[in-house]
């Protein structure tokens, strides 16, 4: 999966873009590319042993907020980077992204992915989304010196908040023009949206009711289906 993710980043149409890859251990990969750069955290990776799962949850959003803010102030000190992208191991972006950000002023705070795909390993069909951002981490693309704005350690399942569009009051971020990223769920790696997760969220009891339907109506309005296509395929690099 973390393979598959590499070379859907690094299919990009404009050469001009470096991938920081945050890990305790490099992978056993085949592919390479010269604009990846690993880089080893210092500090060690969760341990299951003796705490419950809640725990391990925690720790695991905690160690990825960590990773986080390492890799985007290596990015910001060794490469002068005007903006970052955050994109987790198994997801998949276009290879438009990019482009659209170099042929951009440095003036704006940087942009939210509203609109993008959500792969349930289904053969034929993607799930179209206006609501990215919500769901998947894979959605931020901001100036370095503002991450620390998406992070709150009073409240530890925000420790990574990346359905925020306005940054301390007054930072607003812009919506993504097009849909730029494919969210894989169900795969046993993700952290938040696991298939118990997507069981639960649309497990509401009593589905007769007004709030059930209302739930129904804006699944529907917010979601539709999206045929993969070659095109696709290419733009993402989605194998």
């Amino acid at each position: 999966m973390f393979e598959r993710t590499l070379r859907s980043v690094c299919n990009q149409t404009d050469s001009n873009f470096k991938v920081v890859i945050i890990c305790h251990e490099i992978p056993k990969i085949e592919f390479k590319h010269k604009s990846l750069h690993f880089i080893h955290p210092i500090f060690s990776p969760p341990a299951k042993e003796k705490i419950s799962r809640k725990e391990y949850l925690i720790s695991q959003r905690i160690d990825k907020g960590d990773k986080i803010k390492l890799g985007v102030g290596y990015a910001d000190k060794k490469f002068n980077t005007d903006y970052v992208m955050l994109v987790d191991s198994d997801d998949f972006i276009s290879n438009r992204v990019a482009a659209f950000i170099n042929n951009r002023e440095n003036d704006l705070s940087g942009w939210y992915l509203e609109k993008g795909y959500i792969d349930f390993n289904w053969r034929n069909f993607l799930v179209m989304t206006k609501k990215f951002n919500y769901l998947c981490g894979s959605s931020i693309i901001v100036k370095p010196e503002l991450i620390g704005h998406f992070f709150d350690k009073g409240k530890i399942n925000l420790y990574f908040n990346h359905q925020l569009t306005i940054l301390n009051s007054s930072i607003k971020l812009n919506r993504f023009p097009f849909s730029a990223g494919i969210y894989n769920v169900g795969n046993g790696e993700n952290i938040w949206m696991s298939f118990q997760k997507v069981k639960k969220l649309n497990n509401h009891g009593n589905w007769i009711s007004f709030q059930s339907l209302k739930r129904i109506y804006d699944k529907l309005r917010n979601c539709r289906l999206r045929i993969i296509t070659p095109k696709l395929r290419k733009e993402f690099n989605f194998y």
